[in-house]
């Protein structure tokens, strides 16, 4: 049997087949890579492999900016590509339209592409995209995806999946992407840097003509060469568009506003009767006060109760649901899986606040189908403002800093009468006391949490989450647990996994976890969490190692008692820990009543509404343009 994986033995075979010039096979090959892993480095290197011989000749022309030296647009051209074949030319980016087609008309060449510096282009661009020409000789053109990244070169965002099943490897009218895409403000077709056409198919078109403002010349251009045109769309992100400040980009906006308008006018075939108004900011819904509160745990039930509280208080009617596809007046949601849909008005929490360890899980979990967002502290602002541009991100009246509902709770009366009663009834033996509170209950989390720490002179808390009984496999491990260790020790104490979180965290000093949202609440008390990094996270196949945030203290199995030893000898060497997680939070005394305002705001007619939240709207810190050009 091969020590290789499926993965190493795919690639083995495949090169071997391009290097038998065996290319059908070979292709074959890459199509079941492709598949399985995806469109990394591999796949892209050997498709490039499938490009023509002998190379065509290729137009590359560089749109430079009023700023830019000869030099820098060379830089920028050797970093681009390594195709051969090439004919390089320099255009103007203020007079595009004209000079490209003064030159298209007396170039010889077989295909032509774009480069500027606003983007990063993959080096195989032009050899992958020529090899898909060919497979696909009734094409007129090319376009392929991209990734968004900032000036550094940080991924922001990716091709959106929801579109890669419709639009990989699928055929259209240029005509269809341009319609499609203004009547549903989203680009799909990508911009002169994505396109790859013949230029038997441009010399077809004639200039224009008419005024184009030189913000919207690349624009346009796309626009023209795309219209009949019969393009190949390939999900392989091989461009990646540098996201622009939006500073003082009104005119931008409205010369973009202004020429979408005339474009659905002068050449699409469908005109839209609800053209996206760029400058609008609010969505005002009538509703009833009725409000529905959506969860799927007990975390979710405990975040959103405060906000229930205030609305019940306002004279609404508050129902609780476990039903994600509940039809509601009012519908407030904090899951990873929603409907808003049924709901006639809609607002979105997040779920945690270490929510997908990733940058941008807007990509994955949609904000445009809600009507508010909230963010709970400047962590997350940062976050969606970085992502803000993309269109999938922004719910249809805007996304505010409101805080997080659960830390109006953090210095309220009941949850200290809560506190003091659990005390009483856990009869705890020590003055300290460390809360174990895992994500996921798997391979012997608890046991080597109390092999570790039970002979110290602390109350061990044991505080699982409240599962569902649709992960039978949690509940059970849970379950053998609490039958392997209680009545064991007298320092071990069971906090039912139906108790909030925020009350274990009011009568605890420490924390022990591994990645859970936890530890992050814990801030809000003022207490540090230990996270043990090589606990196991059974959200994937295999389990993957925990991924802590930055304020928590990293620990092993190994080092646990050693590190919670060290410190409860000497917290305040960790004061660093907490001013890291200072950020997650905001807005801790008015939270609720800003989101109740919020909700007041755009669904009545009531002129008595406080508009201070409005303060608290954010904003994106890429242009909206970024997206289009």
């Amino acid at each position: 049997m091969s020590d290789l994986s499926i993965k190493e033995q795919m690639m083995q075979l495949t090169q071997q087949c391009i290097l038998a010039n065996d290319y059908h096979t070979a292709l074959e090959c890459l199509q079941i890579y492709k598949s399985s892993f995806g469109y990394d480095n591999f796949y892209i290197n050997g498709l490039s492999s499938f490009s023509p011989t002998p190379e065509p000749l290729v137009s590359l022309i560089y749109i430079k900016q009023a700023t830019e030296n000869d030099s820098d647009c060379l830089k920028t051209l050797k970093l681009s590509n390594n195709y051969r074949n090439l004919e390089i030319i320099c255009l103007s980016a203020d007079n595009l339209l004209e000079d490209f087609f003064n030159y298209i008309s007396t170039t010889t060449s077989c295909y032509f592409c774009f480069c500027d510096c606003n983007h990063k282009y993959n080096e195989n661009r032009i050899s992958v995209l020529l090899s898909l020409f060919t497979a696909n000789s009734y094409i007129d053109g090319i376009i392929c995806s991209r990734n968004f990244i900032d000036s550094e070169g940080t991924i922001l965002a990716h091709p959106q999946t929801i579109y890669q099943e419709v639009l990989d490897e699928h055929t259209f009218d240029g005509n269809q992407l341009l319609t499609y895409s203004i009547t549903n403000n989203i680009n799909i077709y990508g911009n002169l840097s994505t396109l790859l056409l013949s230029t038997d198919c441009a010399k077809k078109l004639s200039f224009p003509g008419t005024v184009t403002p030189n913000s919207m010349q690349q624009l346009s251009l796309l626009y023209e060469l795309l219209y009949s045109a019969k393009i190949l769309y390939t999900y392989i992100p091989l461009v990646s568009t540098i996201l622009t400040p939006a500073y003082n980009d009104t005119k931008l906006v409205c010369d973009f506003q202004k020429f979408l308008s005339n474009t659905q006018y002068s050449l699409l075939p469908q005109k839209s009767t609800n053209l996206t108004d760029f400058t609008k900011t609010q969505n005002y819904v009538i509703c009833k006060k009725d409000i529905t509160f959506i969860y799927t745990d007990m975390g979710e039930y405990y975040n959103l109760k405060p906000i229930a509280d205030e609305a019940a208080s306002r004279g609404y009617k508050v129902t609780f649901t476990n039903d994600i596809f509940a039809p509601t007046e009012i519908g407030v949601y904090c899951q990873h899986v929603c409907h808003p849909e049924n709901s006639k008005f809609s607002v979105i929490l997040l779920h945690d606040l270490n929510q997908g360890h990733k940058p941008n899980i807007w990509e994955y979990e949609p904000w445009n189908k809600f009507d508010i967002g909230i963010v709970p502290g400047t962590f997350w602002t940062n976050l969606w403002s970085q992502c803000a541009c993309q269109y999938y991100v922004n719910p249809r009246c805007g996304t505010y800093e409101l805080g997080y509902p659960k830390s109006n709770l953090v210095s309220s009366s009941e949850l200290a009468q809560y506190a003091h009663a659990l005390r009483q009834k856990l009869n705890l033996k020590y003055d300290i006391s460390i809360l174990y509170a895992p994500s996921w209950e798997n391979d012997g989390k608890e046991d080597d949490f109390i092999k570790a720490l039970s002979s110290l002179n602390v109350n061990l808390l044991i505080k699982q989450a409240n599962w569902s009984d649709v992960y039978d496999n949690i509940t059970e491990n849970i379950r053998q647990m609490r039958l392997l260790h209680e009545g064991q020790y007298d320092n071990v104490f069971y906090i039912e996994p139906e108790e909030s979180i925020m009350t274990a965290l009011a009568i605890c000093d420490l924390v022990v976890s591994d990645e859970s949202n936890v530890m992050a609440e814990a801030l809000m008390f003022g207490k540090a969490s230990i996270a043990v990094t090589d606990w196991l996270i059974p959200d994937t196949t295999p389990s993957r190692y925990a991924i802590p945030a930055d304020y928590a203290i990293l620990s092993t199995k190994k080092t646990l008692r050693i590190d919670v030893e060290k410190y409860l000898s000497s917290p305040e060497s960790y004061s660093t820990v907490f001013q890291k997680g200072k950020n997650l939070f905001s807005n801790a005394e008015n939270c609720c009543s800003d989101i109740m305002d919020a909700i007041e705001y755009f669904t009545s007619d009531n002129p008595n509404i406080s508009t201070n939240f409005l303060e608290k709207r954010l904003s994106s810190k890429y242009s909206i343009c970024s997206l289009w050009n």
